[in-house]
């Protein structure tokens, strides 16, 4: 993780580029990933890269792209909600705030507040399909297959809340600036 000094450098960095909103939050990826490996051993940037590919295969959208790129950052790379906030749009920032697991929240608490937001479900669907791909591992452990089994759970249950959400919104009410204009 980042030492605020680190960061601060960065920040300051970051302020002069005139940059899009998805290669800046690749940047912030990069950065707050750099060194860090995941459960596989590979570097750790290769996940929330993964995730921002599939996100936009799946979407289109500059906003979930640069949130799946981000959505580890505070998590797990040093930087703060507040960090984001001066240099990413509302929605961008409010949803990695609400991807971000407090090591203190409990789980099955976790996913039903990410349940409530549609930009979140989205992104956090992408994230448990790449979580949920055990041929990254080297070995399998029966860790891993409880970890797994889980994420199933919670794979499921977000699709279902996905689903209600395509039911009860209009079609201009499911894109991200409307929807971020009107409920975040």
């Amino acid at each position: 993780m980042r030492s605020r000094d680190e960061i601060k450098v960065f920040l300051k960095d970051v302020q002069g580029k005139d940059l899009g909103i998805v290669e800046r939050a690749k940047l912030f990826a990069e950065f707050a990933h750099a060194g860090q490996l995941d459960k596989g051993g590979q570097n750790y940037i290769y996940h929330p890269t993964r995730v921002a590919e599939s996100t936009a295969e799946a979407y289109n959208d500059d906003y979930l792209t640069a949130i799946a790129y981000m959505h580890d950052v505070v998590e797990d790379g040093g930087f703060t909600v507040s960090d984001l906030a001066a240099y990413f749009p509302v929605a961008v920032w409010k949803t990695v705030e609400l991807l971000t697991r407090g090591k203190s929240d409990e789980r099955s608490k976790y996913i039903d507040t990410i349940a409530t937001n549609l930009l979140a479900t989205k992104v956090k669907l992408m994230d448990l399909k790449d979580n949920m791909n055990l041929s990254r591992l080297t070995y399998v452990t029966e860790k891993d297959n409880q970890r797994q089994s889980r994420y199933v759970d919670e794979y499921r249950k977000l699709n279902a809340v996905l689903a209600k959400f395509n039911e009860t919104l209009s079609p201009e009410e499911m894109e991200t600036e409307t929807y971020a204009d009107l409920y975040m």
